[in-house]
Parts: structure tokens; sequence; C-alpha cells
């Protein structure tokens, strides 16, 4: 199987190009949505989560907030490291296991800290979405405040530095239309790797 990470700085644009590979027919992964079920009642990435933030990040429900999770961790790196360090390993296996039971020829793995984490490793080729901060920033402003958006984009590699790890880019300043020819070209690129004899 040809593994494809998609990565790019918060609010660039990556799941919306995951969702046009996935109309192609690509098998797509989200790992934002894999972290999420990590962090579900009854595993172990939960207990260890409460064990080392205290109950203080549980709603009523006893889930965990994740807002309050991202409060705590956007405005302390060691807790951050902490909580990458409970969630990255079991992510990484996850993934890897979805993996080894599909059958398609080709995986499209998205999210913003494939390089970060150390999973870029497990690939075969990295894509990159690049974008200018003030289009990303306008892009989330409905989901997060300026300040907020800002100490996550500064939690993240730069894209200067995703650059060097990457093998495609797609630049997404400017809107859908032009969007759709470079996942086209992508599209291609990655069918040809598939049919190349070497």
């Amino acid at each position: 199987m040809l593994k494809i990470g998609l990565t790019g700085s918060i609010g660039s644009g990556k799941t919306a190009i995951l969702n046009l590979l996935q109309e192609k027919g690509f098998f797509t992964i989200n790992l934002d949505e894999e972290a999420k079920k990590l962090l579900n009642k009854n595993t172990p990435e939960h207990e260890k989560v409460i064990a080392f933030f205290g109950k203080n990040i549980l709603n009523k429900e006893e889930d965990i907030d994740k807002k309050l999770l991202a409060d705590e961790i956007f405005s302390d790196y060691n807790k951050k490291k902490a909580l990458e360090g409970i969630i990255y390993p079991a992510l990484k296996e996850s993934v890897l296991r979805i993996l080894k039971v599909n059958k398609k020829s080709t995986a499209i793995i998205e999210g913003a800290v494939i390089i970060e984490s150390g999973f870029y490793s497990e690939l075969d080729k990295i894509v990159l979405v690049t974008c200018d901060f003030a289009k990303r920033l306008e892009r989330s402003c409905g989901r997060f405040s300026s300040d907020d958006f800002t100490k996550r984009d500064q939690s993240q590699l730069s894209q200067a530095e995703k650059l060097k790890k990457s093998h495609f880019i797609i630049n997404n300043n400017y809107g859908f239309k032009f969007l759709i020819s470079q996942v086209d070209l992508l599209s291609n690129y990655i069918n040809n790797i598939n049919t190349d004899p070497s």
C-alpha cells in the first residue's frame, strides 16, 4: 500500500483537500478524528490523560472536555508534550492497524502534526498544504479566537520547516476553484507512483 501523508498548518484547508481525494476514490484517514476516539471513555489513553491532568478537564458527563484540555496544553509546553506522549504512540498503532487490514492500493492520512509526531517516517510521500497566515486566520475565525489560533499555530512547525520533509506542495491561497486543479494534479501524481514499475 502507498501511504501518503497530507499535512499543513492550522487553517490551511487540509480537510477540504482530504474530502476531495476521498471523492476521487482514495481511502482516507483523518488523524484528528482518530485521536478523538482515543480520548473516549474506557480507553487506556482516557485514563492516562485524567491521571495526568486531573478531573478538572472533565465535563458533567465525565467526558474529557476538548476545549478545557486545549486550554491546558496550549498554555503550557510541558503539558502539551505530556499529552503527545500519551496520544502519539497509541495513534500511530491505531492507524497502522487500520492500514494493515485495508485492501486499497493507496491511503491518504491527513493530520497537522504528521511531521512533528514523527509519523511521517511510516509514510511514503508527504503532501504539504501551504497558505498565508492571514488567510488561515480568516478561515478559522469561526472556530478559534485570534489568540487561540495564534497559540495553536505557534505550537506547530512552521511551513518552512514542513517544506523540508515534503514531496508535493498545494497552494491554498486562491480559493476552491484553484484548489481543485491542484488536487487533480496530486491525484495524477499518486496514480503515477502506483503505476511506476520501478
